[in-house]
């Protein structure tokens, strides 16, 4: 009997929903459900307040990890940005006016700031000094091995910070690679050879080992990058070659991937070419092309999804999918910028600061 009911109720309610509900809604044609997916998975682009000073370039954009704030400093000024509040504030000048200086946040949460140029490349810096969020004050501190701008630097596993090449003084012999220890402020010099070179790409793979790829040659043949590409092992404390590139190529950009895996992308003759790095095998092999020639002038940022985020100059953007090896047009940044500087907030969206156009602008991309 119950299941006669059962099967009574279940019929009824199948004829209410087939005779009597609402007709089925128009659906839209295909290239408009495509066109309104691509609107909601590629992001979309926000100007926020304008940075209290301007940065034409040469500045360095540091997230703080501890409270989510990011430090902007250059020779024009210092000063940090709540992109909670999207409010600026002043912080004191650095010590050393300086700019392609490098930055890096320390385990302590303090910033190093290492080297730079003063107001030309002929005034280049040894000098180091640290930024400490917690009493918004700067300190001088040990000055690296050898003056130099224009350099790349990475932290290590051990806490140290690895300095690489860029622009030095070519009338001395000077250590084109340093190791420098914040809580000593000493600096020991690796072994092995690494060829002078500055704009170089750094990244710190998961065995702690470092990855470095191409650069400027700038003080043995100024016309040309280099596609040399090394390694440097923190347990040994020197280089080995670790390969070339397909494409010559500086001022770009090497992100590791979840995967392990290494993208390279963009820079000075890297035009559209892509290129991936497989630390388990050694080897080097080419990956999907961009859409757009990637100018010198242009950044690439890793998102929590493992996506990589890159655009060029005037504001083409794409997204790079490692799980399908392809990219993905994103909407174009609001503003151009000639030399941008970007990093990943908290919040998962990528802070832009920066420009030659106009220095002041500030926007930021939600994926």
């Amino acid at each position: 009997m119950k299941t006669t009911r059962w099967s009574l109720l279940l019929a009824g309610l199948a004829s209410i929903a087939g005779g009597c509900g609402p007709e089925e809604p128009v659906q839209a044609p295909p290239a408009a459900l495509e066109s309104q997916k691509s609107a909601m998975t590629t992001g979309t682009w926000t100007s926020n307040a304008s940075s209290l000073n301007s940065h034409p370039g040469g500045h360095t954009l540091t997230l703080l990890r501890g409270p989510g704030d990011v430090l902007v400093a250059d020779g024009n000024g210092a000063e940090v940005y709540n992109p909670y509040t999207n409010m600026w504030r002043r912080t004191p000048a650095m010590t050393s006016r300086r700019y392609h200086h490098t930055a890096t946040e320390l385990p302590s949460g303090k910033v190093l700031v290492l080297g730079g140029q003063s107001d030309n490349w002929y005034n280049l810096q040894s000098s180091a000094e640290l930024y400490d969020p917690a009493t918004d004050t700067w300190s001088p501190t040990s000055p690296m091995a050898a003056a130099r701008a224009n350099h790349t630097s990475v932290l290590l596993d051990s806490g140290k910070v690895l300095v690489i090449g860029g622009h030095m003084p070519i009338y001395q012999s000077w250590p084109t690679t340093e190791v420098y220890d914040p809580d000593t402020g000493t600096s020991s010099i690796p072994g092995g050879q690494f060829w002078p070179r500055s704009g170089v790409a750094a990244t710190v793979l998961y065995s702690g080992k470092v990855l470095v790829t191409g650069g400027h040659l700038w003080s043995t043949d100024p016309g040309n990058s280099s596609s040399e590409a090394n390694l440097y092992d923190p347990a040994t404390n020197s280089w080995s070659f670790a390969g070339l590139l397909s494409q010559a190529r500086h001022g770009h950009f090497s992100i590791r991937l979840y995967s392990g895996l290494v993208l390279i992308v963009g820079g000075t003759d890297g035009g559209s070419t892509v290129e991936l790095y497989n630390p388990y095998t050694g080897l080097f092999s080419l990956g999907p092309p961009l859409f757009f020639s990637v100018t010198p002038f242009f950044s690439a940022t890793m998102l929590y999804t493992g996506e990589v985020l890159v655009t060029d100059g005037p504001g083409n953007a794409a997204l790079y999918d490692p799980s399908t090896n392809t990219w993905t047009r994103t909407p174009d940044r609001t503003h151009g910028r000639g030399v941008p500087s970007a990093t990943m907030l908290h919040t998962g969206e990528v802070l832009f600061v920066g420009t030659d156009i106009n220095p002041s602008t500030v926007e930021r991309y939600t994926r």
